[in-house]
């Protein structure tokens, strides 16, 4: 599948994004918000439920960024929750990108609670509100019937549809690579091994792209990202079996 980049994928929207300007020094000036789809558009305009994602170890997420982007979305959504990955996902992409086991589940666990710490004190800002916003993690929903569905549903299209498969491990590939990058190492450490040990990592959090609403018991729902999916193409165009439900949405963050 042909990779779209952010550009076209952001002009391919039916509505001009959305800008939000800040004054405060410790904030990004300027945030827009745009939908993968004229669908997506719609259910953004809605403004019922915005679940923000969060990458541990990506330097998009800064504390100056992280505060602007929270401020942003609590002014625009009746709702909104924060998504983390859990220690053992996150942990994933250090080990494969060949730290010792221990150290990095450390690590990971300090980075996370970097994150946490500094979330918890966004979202206290917010807490009057009628529904408080929730910093969740993938681990939270691992007894959850609709999280068990639809995780079983995306590993059943990766292990039964070539395109999917080959586009997830395009995914893991993509994020180990950067990783190694991000340390000074080459491409030619990138083994195949260690694309499959970070795949779990996109089995936990794609049931959040394909159906919150159903996660978190909200009538519409909008992930939001600062970059394009690598596999959301596909599933917005119904090119693999595993499908994004109706009431879901995914939005594109950008910074202008």
């Amino acid at each position: 599948m042909s990779q779209l980049s952010t550009i076209s994928y952001v002009d391919s929207f039916r509505q001009p994004p959305t800008p939000c300007d800040f004054s405060e020094k410790n904030q990004c000036k300027e945030l827009y918000i745009s939908g993968a789809t004229p669908r997506c558009e719609s259910i953004i305009q809605q403004g019922e439920h915005a679940l923000i994602g969060i990458s541990p170890f990506n330097s998009q997420f800064s504390k100056t960024y992280v505060t602007s982007l929270v401020n942003f979305i609590a002014r625009r959504f009746k709702r909104f929750d924060i998504l983390m990955p859990c220690l053992s996902e996150a942990s994933r992409l250090l080990i494969a990108t060949g730290m010792e086991e221990k150290k990095a589940i450390k690590k990971t666990r300090r980075e996370l609670r970097r994150h946490k710490t500094h979330l918890t004190y966004l979202l206290s800002l917010y807490e009057l509100r009628s529904t408080p916003a929730k910093i969740i993690q993938f681990s939270d929903f691992i007894d959850n019937t609709s999280y068990k569905s639809l995780n079983f549903e995306a590993k059943k299209a990766f292990a039964n549809c070539s395109r999917f498969r080959q586009d997830c491990l395009t995914m893991s590939q993509m994020a180990v690579r950067g990783r190694l990058r991000g340390k000074g190492r080459q491409d030619s450490e990138l083994k195949s091994q260690l694309v499959n040990d970070a795949l779990p990592y996109i089995f936990a959090e794609l049931p959040f792209f394909l159906d919150t609403p159903s996660l978190l018991n909200v009538p519409y729902s909008t992930f939001f990202y600062h970059r394009v999916w690598p596999i959301g193409e596909g599933l917005y165009k119904g090119h693999y079996p595993v499908k994004v439900k109706p009431k879901q949405s995914y939005g594109l963050i950008s910074l202008r």
